[in-house]
């Protein structure tokens, strides 16, 4: 039972049935009509929508200061694609010789997947990934990844030291762009991209292990490994950077988890075991294993490990509903400081560590 539950959250912690007449529990455990369930998701957009009148991009862009970034307004609010592009294209814009924005998938709609990279020494040829946004409802995980980008911009501008002193950073705000963009337009509950596919999922692996799934299906992995756009972009994304990537962190939510990759070798389960539990004991999370189950199928993980053989995470941002305050952006932006920080320090140790914990 402690392992379905630990799989339950690992998928989606927050899953909504959208049926006619079905119920649905409630983030207090309480059950809700879905009419009711449906209102509040629709509340959690319009409390933003007027979050974003009284923190307009207008103010928040002119004010950007260097070494003062997390301060910004930007952080009082979720925010949508359009905005989010155009703080970090800002940022960008303010720091030209340290960050510089490349595509580097296109959704399902045509549109552009973008990764914001940071590097400190052109020279330099170790890099870290941290993607975010897969899910398109956790709205948290996108926030907590810029609130990373700019947190470290501001160490650097304030002369302290950080993981970009030994990685070149790719920060992907946003991997689900399509699913993202229909989550602010009265479909707060979206996961899925909008071909009906958790993009989570769709990676090859022990992909073909998987107990079929009707596409109706909340967790549909997709007809086949990389069968969407998204997906096979970021795969030959993978490839061609594959001789400078050194580790992959995915931020999903919630739960406060830290996953790492059950593998079946000794070496490599204590290697995994020490950086999970590691990064798990610098915020307070909880470290385990991501089950192989029949329905943990094409998750990244499985993917990258074996055919990169580089450190890979799964961290699920604390919380107990996909629907988080506004108010709660820098308290889990903080603790996803730390996390992705700590991975950096923990990368190094993984790769030239040979002993199993």
């Amino acid at each position: 039972m402690k392992t379905i539950a630990i799989l339950a959250l690992a998928l989606s912690t927050a899953a909504v049935a959208v049926g006619a007449t079905a119920l649905i529990q409630g983030t207090n455990g309480e059950d809700r009509t879905n009419a009711a369930e449906v209102q509040r998701l629709q509340d959690d957009i319009d409390i933003n929508r007027q979050c974003h009148h009284a923190n307009q991009a207008i103010d928040y862009l002119e004010t950007l200061t260097a070494g003062q970034y997390t301060s910004s307004k930007f952080y009082n609010c979720f925010r949508p694609s359009n905005e989010i592009y155009e703080y970090v294209d800002a940022l960008a814009e303010q720091n030209p010789t340290l960050l510089k924005r490349e595509p580097i998938s296109i959704s399902f709609h045509g549109k552009n997947i973008y990764a914001y990279k940071l590097t400190r020494s052109p020279s330099k040829n170790n890099s870290l990934v941290f993607q975010s946004l897969v899910h398109a409802r956790e709205w948290i995980t996108g926030s907590s990844n810029l609130y990373t980008l700019s947190s470290i911009l501001d160490d650097i501008a304030n002369n302290i030291t950080t993981v970009a002193d030994k990685f070149n950073l790719y920060f992907v705000p946003i991997v689900n762009i399509d699913g993202y963009d229909r989550s602010w337009t009265g479909h707060r509950h979206q996961l899925k991209s909008t071909n009906k596919v958790d993009l989570s999922l769709n990676w090859p692996g022990n992909y073909s292990k998987h107990e079929p799934l009707d596409e109706t299906a909340e967790h549909y992995p997709g007809k086949s490994p990389l069968s969407e756009q998204e997906t096979t972009g970021i795969s030959n994304w993978i490839r061609d950077k594959q001789s400078e990537l050194a580790g992959w962190v995915d931020l999903l939510s919630t739960g406060g988890l830290v996953l790492y990759p059950n593998e079946t070798d000794t070496t490599s389960k204590g290697k995994f075991k020490r950086l999970g539990e590691n990064v798990a004991v610098e915020v307070g999370y909880t470290a385990q294993e991501t089950p192989r189950l029949n329905i943990s199928f094409g998750t990244f993980p499985y993917y990258f490990y074996p055919t990169y053989r580089k450190p890979v995470l799964t961290i699920h941002v604390a919380g107990s509903d996909f629907v988080a305050p506004a108010s709660t952006i820098p308290i889990r932006g903080k603790e996803i400081v730390k996390a992705l920080t700590k991975f950096g320090d923990e990368v190094s140790i993984f790769e030239g560590s040979r002993e199993s914990c």
